[in-house]
């Protein structure tokens, strides 16, 4: 997907990973989850019931309406985890929206 902006033109790109383990679906979103590219990271989600782990390592920036999907996913889906990941910009946004305190929040992928 391409977006065009007067005098821009930049790719915005999301692609999400889904592997079944033995304990839950895990989802592995790799780009940016802004508004541009959360309807990617929902029809991911759209068919899942839980239990679902996402791992937000591959995820550069988090914008608010990427964190809007994670709470929308987390109100819908029981057992839903999210894995921060190491990059600040992630780590920063969850806590400063405060959903690191709603969310159900995990240092690692495996249970």
């Amino acid at each position: 997907m391409t977006l065009h902006l007067p005098g821009v033109i930049a790719p915005v790109e999301l692609t999400v990973r889904a592997q079944r383990q033995a304990d839950a679906i895990h989802l592995a979103p790799v780009g940016d989850l802004d508004a541009a590219t959360t309807p990617v990271f929902e029809a991911a989600l759209a068919p899942l019931t839980g239990p679902v782990v996402v791992d937000l390592s591959g995820v550069a920036f988090l914008s608010c309406a990427g964190v809007r999907a994670l709470l929308d996913a987390h109100e819908r889906i029981p057992l839903f985890t999210v894995v921060p990941g190491s990059a600040h910009a992630v780590r920063r946004c969850l806590a400063v929206t405060g959903a690191d305190e709603i969310l159900g929040v995990r240092e690692t992928v495996a249970a």
